[in-house]
C-alpha cells in the first residue's frame, strides 16, 4: 500500500533517472511473481500434500517475514532491488494460504475479490490520470492518518487473535464489521492514488532508476491490501 514503503522512503537523485515505464515493468514482474507463488501454494494445499496446521504456519510466517522485509525496505530503500523478488514470493505464499481459507467460506470469494481489485485499480488510475481526483497535501495527510490507524487496529487484532480473542464488533461479520470493511476498502483503493502521485513526483525530480523497485513494491503492496479487504468484505456479505 501507499504507506510506509513509498511514502516514507528517502530516495536519491543521481545517475539514470527513473521512468513511469520502468516502474510499470518492475511492478508487472513482481505482480507476476506473486501470482505464480500464490497459485502454486494454493494448488499445493488443494492437493492435500500439506496439513491444515502447516498451512497456517507457512501463511502466518510468510505474512510476518514479508512485513519485516517491507519495513526494512522502508528504511533501507537502496536494498529494494535485492529484496523485491523475495518479498513478492512471500506475499504470494501468504495470499495463497489466505485465499484457501476464504474458499472454505465460499469458493467464489477469491475470484470475485481479484476481479474487484483490478477493476478498482483501473478506475483509480483513470480518476488520477484525468485529474478528477487530485492528491493535495490535505488529502495525503488524511490518507496517511487513516492508513496508520487501520494498521494499528490490525496489529492489535492479530495480537488478540493469538489468544483466541478479537476486537469487539469490527471483525465479527455484523453490520458494524461490514461498515468498517467498506471504509477500509475505500482507503485501500485511495492508497493507490498516493502511489501514482509519488511515482509522478519522483519522475519529475529525476530520482535514480534503481528506486523503481521501491515503487513497484509499493504498488504491489497496495494491490494486495485491496485484494485482502475485498475478500473479507465478500465473506461478510456471504454470511
Amino acid at each position: 500500500m501507499a504507506n510506509p514503503i513509498v511514502s516514507r522512503t528517502e530516495l536519491a537523485i543521481g545517475g539514470k533517472a527513473m521512468t513511469v515505464k520502468g516502474v510499470v515493468q518492475k511492478t508487472s514482474f513482481l505482480l507476476g511473481l506473486t501470482t505464480v507463488a500464490a497459485l502454486g501454494f494454493f494448488f499445493y494445499i488443494l492437493s492435500g500434500a500439506m496439513s491444515a496446521g502447516m498451512v497456517k504456519v507457512v501463511t502466518f510466517a510468510s505474512m510476518l517475514i514479508g512485513f519485516g522485509l517491507a519495513m526494512f525496505i522502508t528504511f533501507k530503500p537502496q536494498n529494494a532491488k535485492a529484496l523485491a523478488a523475495p518479498y513478492a514470493i512471500l506475499e504470494g505464499l501468504f495470499l495463497g494460504g489466505v485465499s484457501m481459507m476464504f474458499v472454505g467460506i465460499d469458493a467464489s470469494i477469491p475470484t470475485n475479490a481479484l476481479a474487484a481489485t483490478f477493476v478498482t485499480a483501473a478506475v483509480m488510475l483513470g480518476l488520477y490520470s484525468s485529474g478528477v481526483i487530485k492528491v493535495t497535501e490535505k488529502f495525503r495527510s488524511i490518507m496517511m492518518s487513516a492508513i496508520l490507524a487501520i494498521t494499528l487496529l490490525y496489529i492489535v487484532q492479530i495480537g488478540l487473535s493469538l489468544f483466541g480473542s478479537s476486537l469487539p464488533f469490527l471483525f465479527n461479520g455484523g453490520m458494524v464489521s461490514i461498515g468498517f470493511s467498506l471504509f477500509v476498502v475505500l482507503i485501500a483503493s485511495f492508497s493507490l492514488l498516493l502511489d501514482f502521485d509519488n511515482i509522478e513526483r519522483s519522475v519529475a525530480l529525476g530520482i535514480s532508476e534503481e528506486y523503481e523497485w521501491v515503487f513497484g513494491i509499493g504498488v504491489l503492496a497496495s494491490l494486495i491490501w485491496m485484494y485482502l479487504e475485498f475478500m473479507r468484505l465478500l465473506s461478510y456479505f456471504n454470511d
